[in-house]
């Protein structure tokens, strides 16, 4: 690839403009989606006015875009791509209920070229995700993800494609982010291995090179800073297309070392991402480009009627009864930051003790996809707080164990458990597994030997990533009592629900000894 490419293509065109016979260059249009967890219905822009959120067309806005870019693209003789990369269905009833088949649907009515597998994508297990691929009408990349057994990229992903698009051959290969061990319930994971996805690059740029491809794109379920570290390390990478961590890239990055073109949108089809290559038609290489993201604003882009309306219908069918009311919050009800005990993590937590009995819970605030905000509750508003469809896992651990979990809270891999049932007491400046100075249950100090019903959801109760300490509880059991379900209950029996601060997480300011 040249050096830096904008100076290279300034000057070309400095050089050539008083020519009578200009190079044409060719062009590759390059359309990105990413992280589309199952957004395919119209929305409010929340995020832009809270007050007063403009609407986007989603699925039916961005069809019309496709549409279109895909037309010129062919007017013109241009090459045309269509990508995705990754977390196409979890997150919205329509994704979840469908198990994602209906994203597929839209992705092969839009002609998708390619994807690569999202973590996301593992949430229903593999066999979920087998049945997506089996009705995908285009390759699902993951050259990372391996058999345990045999160590080659399983068979049901793609390391890697070849495609012909105006005249050149395109080579795409996908990486998902090697974490997944502290991402997925185990057992959806089991069998497979993530390889380094440095490593792994490396070995896919020689094979697509060793093939004799004009041109080398990674997508990559990685996220931003992982790409990036990335495209500094492997040479030959053309272009990056990203996900995972939902950065939109309003102009494209350039890696400095290796001037790999790194994009990416913000994901939940709130824009969709152009990416305009220019190429020299003898040399094949690349001479100059034009990135920007197209905002999907229903005032600004048509909607595509036919998309509009099969979307629409199916959204109908997956949310029905969504929006009855359950009951009503008398306040805000809000997460907080990643280390301090929030509004809506002790409604959570309290609705997972109610259900159970449990005498302490704990939920991870990540897992909190949204708030509840002042006035009627209805189930529309419990399913965005538990996005993932978890389902409760109790078990008996002793107070020493307790304290452990806690301390794992917080190690600051990850933001800090909701608590239940109990006050804890911690201070980050202390060792790492030393830093909870106190514990209480109910008010009184926890019994170190003691034995305490625990609940917290599956995801943390696999004890997958760093979560092992939950695989010490006893008398486990998978009560299979949606998260969701329990939410709706504590509602309904608790309505009106005031939900507030109450000093369940606190940092110590002095560092004393607290623990006995």
């Amino acid at each position: 690839m040249f050096k830096n490419l904008k100076l290279i293509f300034a000057s070309l065109t400095f050089l050539i403009a008083g020519t009578a016979q200009a190079k044409e260059w060719q062009h590759l249009i390059i359309l990105h989606t990413n992280d589309i967890h199952g957004h395919l219905p119209q929305e409010e822009a929340w995020w832009i006015n809270p007050n007063f959120p403009p609407p986007i067309g989603n699925a039916a806005a961005v069809a019309t875009i496709i549409k279109e870019e895909r037309q010129r693209a062919e007017q013109n003789g241009w090459g045309f791509l269509l990508v995705e990369g990754g977390d196409i269905f979890q997150g919205t009833p329509l994704g979840e209920f469908t198990k994602g088949q209906a994203v597929i649907d839209f992705m092969n009515l839009m002609g998708y070229d390619a994807m690569t597998v999202g973590n996301h994508d593992y949430d229903k297990g593999q066999e979920v995700l087998l049945d997506l691929i089996a009705g995908a009408g285009f390759p699902v990349l993951g050259a990372n993800v391996v058999d345990s057994s045999s160590g080659r990229t399983v068979d049901y992903l793609r390391p890697y494609v070849i495609l012909e698009r105006g005249g050149l051959r395109i080579g795409l290969f996908g990486l998902l982010t090697h974490y997944m061990r502290g991402m997925s319930t185990p057992e959806h994971v089991r069998g497979l291995d993530f390889a380094k996805e440095s490593a792994t690059a490396k070995q896919m740029v020689d094979s697509l090179k060793a093939q004799d491809v004009d041109l080398i794109i990674g997508l990559l379920h990685t996220g931003f800073r992982h790409d990036k570290a990335i495209a500094d390390t492997v040479a030959g990478i053309d272009v990056i297309i990203g996900s995972h961590s939902h950065t939109g890239l309003r102009t494209a990055y350039e890696d400095p070392r290796h001037h790999t073109i790194i994009v990416q949108t913000f994901g939940h089809l709130t824009t969709i991402g152009k990416l305009d290559l220019m190429i020299d038609p003898d040399t094949k290489r690349i001479v100059g480009y034009n990135s920007e993201l197209k905002e999907l604003f229903t005032e600004a882009v048509p909607q595509d009627t036919m998309v509009d309306r099969i979307v629409s219908e199916s959204a109908a069918r997956a949310e029905k009864g969504f929006d009855e009311s359950l009951g009503e919050a008398l306040v805000d009800i809000k997460r907080g930051g990643g280390d301090k005990e929030s509004s809506i993590g002790n409604f959570v937590c309290d609705a997972m003790m109610d259900a159970t009995g449990a005498d302490i819970a704990f939920q991870n605030s990540a897992g909190i996809k949204a708030d509840i905000m002042k006035g009627e509750i209805t189930y529309r508003n419990i399913y965005k707080v538990d996005a993932f469809g978890n389902y409760l896992v109790t078990m008996d651990m002793t107070g020493s164990q307790v304290i452990r979990v806690c301390e794992t809270s917080v190690l600051g891999y990850h933001a800090i458990f909701q608590v239940g049932g109990l006050q804890m007491t911690y201070d980050t400046k202390k060792p790492v597994w030393k830093r909870v100075v106190g514990v209480a249950v109910n008010g009184q100090p926890i019994g170190t030997a003691k034995v305490y019903k625990v609940v917290t959801n599956n995801f943390l109760g696999a004890g997958g990533g760093n979560y092992k300490i939950f695989q010490e509880g006893g008398n486990r059991s998978d009560t299979y009592i949606q998260l969701r379900q329990a939410m709706v209950d504590y509602v309904k029996k608790r309505s009106p629900i005031e939900a507030r601060i109450e000093g369940r997480i606190r940092k110590a300011e002095g560092g004393g000894e607290l623990l006995k």
